[in-house]
């Protein structure tokens, strides 16, 4: 089975330690409420969530970074995501231009940012061969099938090449492809994730813009196989199209059951998407929530909004009254509908798939909201301790939280807290001899769900175990 995300936890117990005994099990525990310190409005950057930019997109050059400070100054920035095709990184067989994606990596990483990989096998567009032919074109010379098409229909050898995706000759090659990129990628600190994305135009999955053909489950799986068989290290995430494109149901929910077998997470390219608005404006354009309902609990699942400049030019993200939006949403406008799928997806990482500073200029203060709702958000709802403790013995404590995320806490707080943050995160005052500092004993729990998964507050039971 395919290792988790960020290892898999979320809560913890606590005890003061105040000196080598123990408090025993009879302490009476008085119960403080937490509540009335809540600040709902403060941004806060925590670790595993957040913000990702889309560079390159598609294209060597799409959504290029103008400024550092464009990415470097937006709240909650966690990491680039680099989708680009194949063919810029294996122009000829065996020899690699790893240069290309090398030059982000280094400069990003050393910022701080993650990185995130797709890289595909088909593009839609043909103003550079890496474009037309997303799969290398020594591959098509090499014996793969394929064929030139748009729209569902054939085209003449200008159009975009689409491959046979479970032509044998194909396969083989990726396969060498995925050993080398794994080689040099897998497991590496800074790489948030990896997306399946050899199937399907841009790596969706289907092939609405080519030849439209099914690629049928046997393939599909093999592509998953393939990516898991190289990159054992590194979370995977597929599009919910390479699943949905499937037209019979049953072949559909097994290869649902295959990628939650592996420890597969989804992501959803397709939120305002303007086809999808007559259709799914009651789940905010969320076409398959029932994917990602059952994938948040074990891993990070992630959210991507329509190219930003097309929801905007066509009037969805106002609600412009001659808008999809406007007809078909009931009075939502294009952040209603952003809130909403994000609470659908439980999405941890989200996209808003354009330029920063745009983005940024035009939404400021929503841009700081949905980053504390996206993934986890815990708040402390109530302490219990001792009102009196000796020095000289470990005293426990309960403490209770709640998570107002959307998704599920799936990292482990002692992770996400630096050893000072945590040594410091409660100081007790003698009087006689000043400030004391307190060490964290931790009580491991799958995770937190949001709210309105589970009651609202899980109360921490009270522990000692070893650190």
């Amino acid at each position: 089975m395919k290792p988790p995300f960020p290892a898999g936890v979320a809560v913890v117990t606590l005890v003061l330690l105040l000196g080598p005994r123990l408090v025993g099990s009879e302490v009476s525990l008085r119960r403080y409420d937490l509540t009335p310190w809540h600040d709902a409005e403060r941004v806060l950057v925590n670790p595993h969530k957040g913000w990702y930019h889309h560079y390159p997109d598609n294209h060597i050059d799409k959504y290029r970074i103008a400024r550092d400070a464009d990415l470097l100054e937006f709240p909650g920035m966690d990491h680039v995501y680099v989708r680009l095709a194949w063919a810029y990184l294996e122009p000829r067989e065996g020899l690699f231009d790893w240069p290309v994606i090398d030059q982000i990596i280094e400069k990003w990483t050393g910022h701080g940012l993650g990185i995130a990989f797709r890289i595909s096998c088909k593009e839609t567009s043909t103003d550079r061969v890496e474009q037309q032919y997303a799969t290398p074109r020594w591959v098509q010379e090499a014996g793969a099938r394929g064929g030139y098409y748009r729209m569902g229909q054939a085209t003449g050898p200008e159009g975009p090449w689409e491959p046979v995706y479970d032509d044998p000759v194909f396969l083989g090659k990726l396969d060498r492809f995925l050993a080398a990129f794994a080689a040099r990628y897998d497991g590496q600190p800074w790489l948030r994730y990896l997306d399946i994305g050899s199937v399907g135009d841009w790596g969706e999955g289907h092939s609405w813009a080519g030849s439209r053909r099914e690629c049928g489950f046997a393939a599909r799986r093999q592509h998953v196989d393939l990516h898991l068989k190289h990159f054992r290290h590194t979370p995977l995430v597929v599009s919910d199209d390479f699943v949905y494109a499937l037209s019979d149901p049953a072949e559909r929910a097994a290869l649902h059951q295959h990628v939650l077998a592996h420890g597969i997470s989804y992501r959803d390219d397709s939120i305002l998407v303007n086809g999808y608005l007559a259709g799914t404006s009651d789940t905010f354009t969320v076409r398959s929530p029932e994917f990602f309902a059952d994938a948040y609990r074990q891993t990070p699942t992630v959210f991507e909004l329509e190219h930003y400049g097309a929801v905007k030019r066509l009037g969805n993200w106002e609600g412009r009254p001659d808008s999809l939006v406007a007809k078909h949403g009931r009075g939502k406008s294009g952040p209603d509908y952003f809130r909403g799928a994000l609470e659908l997806l439980h999405a941890t990482y989200i996209g808003y798939h354009g330029y920063a500073h745009e983005w940024l200029a035009d939404n400021p203060a929503f841009t700081r909201e949905m980053l504390n709702r996206c993934g986890y958000w815990l708040f402390p709802t109530a302490l219990e301790i001792p009102e009196q403790a000796r020095a000289g013995t470990v005293v426990p404590f309960n403490l209770t939280l709640e998570n107002r995320g959307g998704g599920a806490a799936l990292s482990s707080l002692r992770a996400a807290c630096p050893a000072h943050a945590r040594r410091r995160a409660v100081d007790i005052r003698d009087r006689t001899r000043g400030p004391r500092l307190v060490a964290w004993r931790t009580h491991w729990v799958k995770q937190v769900l949001p709210s309105a998964q589970r009651p609202r507050a899980r109360r921490l039971r009270r522990g000692h175990r070893p650190v």
